[in-house]
């Protein structure tokens, strides 16, 4: 099992921000993204990234600018993805993106800590976010 958390305060409110990460048919922000095909209403889509890759993903929780869950799945791995929202202070926006994936064979196990290293994943999409909400990146 691999695990990853990112935590990011972002100017713009609670709002703003629920709407630009739940929002799959704006997906053109994603520097990693070719595309995302929509399925069963918007309860199901499969991302694809600009390498080929694909991933299906079906949405488990969705609590207007609170918490927003999803199950993922594609050849090599299983797992989930929990985002939480809440507002801070300032009248901005603080996400905890948690990733957690479960790997088919032991040994791409082994080697998705450098063929997919979740922590700069991470990274790149709360950047991308950061960007698409007109934000400086610190």
């Amino acid at each position: 099992m691999r695990k990853s958390t990112i935590t990011e305060t972002y100017a713009s409110d609670i709002g703003k921000v629920w709407d630009m990460v739940t929002d799959n048919t704006n997906y053109s922000w994603r520097s990693d993204l070719e595309r995302i095909d929509i399925l069963d209403g918007g309860g199901t889509f499969i991302e694809y990234t600009k390498e080929g890759f694909f991933t299906e993903f079906t949405i488990t929780c969705k609590e207007p600018c609170g918490r927003y869950e999803f199950t993922m799945k594609n050849k090599n791995f299983t797992g989930r993805w929990t985002g939480l929202f809440s507002s801070v202070e300032s009248g901005g926006t603080r996400i905890e993106f948690t990733e957690v994936l479960y790997i088919k064979n032991p040994v791409m196990e082994l080697l998705s800590y450098i063929a997919m290293p979740l922590k700069k994943i991470q990274r790149t999409y709360a950047a991308d976010l950061r960007r698409a909400l007109g934000e400086d990146i610190p």
